[in-house]
C-alpha cells in the first residue's frame, strides 16, 4: 500500500461538536470463506494460521482498512487506533 501524500487531522466545528467527525465511516474486516480457508475453521483452529491464510487470500485487517480511510482523508490515525484492536487480539 502506497503512503499517502498528506495526513489529515480532524478540525472541530459547531456542527461536529468539535470532534472533527460528522457521521460514521465504517472500517471492515471480512473473511471470505473459500476452499483454502474452510478446512482451517474448526473448534481447534489455529487463529494465527487462519489469519495468515486469510491475508494471503486478500483479507484486510481492521487497521489496514482504517489506514486506507486515513490515506483518503476520511478519518485520522488516532481514530483508527482508538476503534481497531491490534491484529491478533
Amino acid at each position: 500500500m502506497k503512503s499517502p501524500d498528506q495526513l489529515y487531522k480532524p478540525v472541530g466545528c459547531l456542527e461536529c461538536r468539535n470532534t472533527g467527525f460528522l457521521g460514521r465511516q465504517g472500517i471492515y474486516e471480512i473473511l471470505p470463506v473459500n476452499e483454502s480457508i474452510r478446512p482451517l475453521i474448526n473448534a481447534d483452529a489455529d487463529i494465527s494460521a487462519l489469519r495468515v491464510q486469510a491475508m494471503k487470500e486478500g483479507m484486510r485487517t481492521l487497521r489496514l482498512s482504517g489506514a486506507q480511510k486515513v490515506g483518503a482523508g476520511l478519518t485520522s490515525v488516532e481514530e483508527v487506533m482508538r476503534v481497531a484492536p491490534e491484529s491478533g487480539k
